[in-house]
């Protein structure tokens, strides 16, 4: 039933909306960022209690760095004004304090993609130029005035930090890497197999998991023995090195053949349970990949006992989360599935 909105309705909403307009009072300000570092090294800068336990990794600080070089904007930085004169910090903690590091050669860059050449220096180690242009750089600051309340600060920051959707892995791939290999890669995965097989939630589904999944099978099909550490840049590093060199035809052919064998010998796909929503990505790693090896071994491979150790206990520990990004884990769910559906130990 449609609420009918009177004109009291009307004027008492404008009332309120001006009223906690009016709570919030603020500059807009561009700080050179050796201002900005000075300032909170020297302690005019504070950061509040509800901000304190929000601490980025060492990737997302030199991620910031390698940004900030590469001449690409960073979010707003917003503080506020305070009766005694110094500024509180109400959204930007980690982007000062990561500057703040560096600047002060206490931050190693490494693992940068873009600025390799300088993966191992401090700050110091920059060209001269470079750290001029660095520290002069000016950053867009909001200041709110010292009568914004602290209750206003408060909803400011958690707004600004829980508001937005973090865009997934897929999501992101999607827009920075063009070219054929992801315009394959988007076509394979709208094959409606995949999710008869390895269903996808329709949440999951929204955020790209269906992109995922088949990259994460070419990705570990034809490198998983090369795979370090970190999933995301394993899976980046092999579209950079396949986008313009990749056999269409003979990865098309094997990413269907897996998808035909799981629909002939795994009754419930790779579904856990029978009524299972989503399919877990070690999971799906395991068997994907394990079936697609299987299958470059022996073409017509006709597998027994799957089930046997589809629920055997080891199968269950070798694909829990836990261990996922280890080297050893990756080869050895891989290969037992593998082993497996050839009969080898």
């Amino acid at each position: 039933m449609t609420q009918e909105i009177s004109a009291q309705d009307i004027k008492k909403a404008e009332q309120q909306i001006l009223e906690q307009q009016s709570r919030v009072d603020y500059d807009i300000r561009d700080f050179p960022i050796a201002f900005i570092v000075e300032n909170f090294n020297e302690g005019e800068y504070f950061v509040p209690e509800y901000q304190r336990e929000y601490v980025w990794t060492k990737e997302y600080r030199v991620r910031l760095i390698e940004s900030l070089l590469l001449g690409l904007p960073i979010p707003l930085i917003f503080l506020s004004d305070t009766a005694t004169g110094e500024l509180e910090i109400v959204d930007g903690v980690q982007r000062i304090s990561t500057l703040s590091s560096f600047i002060n050669n206490e931050l190693q860059l490494n693992e940068l993609k873009k600025l390799d050449s300088i993966n191992g220096f401090y700050f110091k180690d920059l060209p001269p130029s470079q750290q001029r242009k660095l520290k002069s750089k000016s950053l867009r600051v909001i200041v709110l005035r010292s009568n914004t309340k602290e209750d206003i600060r408060k909803e400011l920051f958690n707004r600004l930090n829980t508001s937005s959707l973090k865009a997934s892995d897929s999501e992101v791939r999607k827009g920075s890497y063009g070219g054929k290999f992801m315009d394959f890669v988007i076509r394979l995965s709208e094959n409606p197999k995949l999710i008869e097989v390895a269903p996808i939630s329709k949440k999951l589904l929204q955020r790209q998991e269906n992109i995922e999944f088949v990259l994460r099978f070419f990705a570990y099909s034809n490198n998983y023995q090369n795979f370090k550490h970190g999933v995301q840049s394993f899976i980046d590093d092999y579209i950079e090195e396949v986008e313009n060199s990749f056999d269409e035809q003979i990865m098309e052919d094997e990413f269907n053949s897996m998808l035909e064998f799981a629909t002939e010998y795994f009754p419930i796909g790779f579904r856990k349970t029978k009524n299972a929503k989503t399919t877990p990505r070690v999971r799906f790693e395991a068997l994907s990949v394990g079936i697609n090896l299987a299958l470059r071994k022996k073409k017509k491979l006709v597998p027994t006992d799957v089930n046997t150790w589809l629920e055997s206990e080891k199968f269950k520990i070798l694909t829990t989360s836990d261990g996922s990004n280890s080297k050893t884990r990756v080869a050895n769910r891989i290969e037992f599935v593998r082993d497996k559906l050839l009969g080898e130990e």
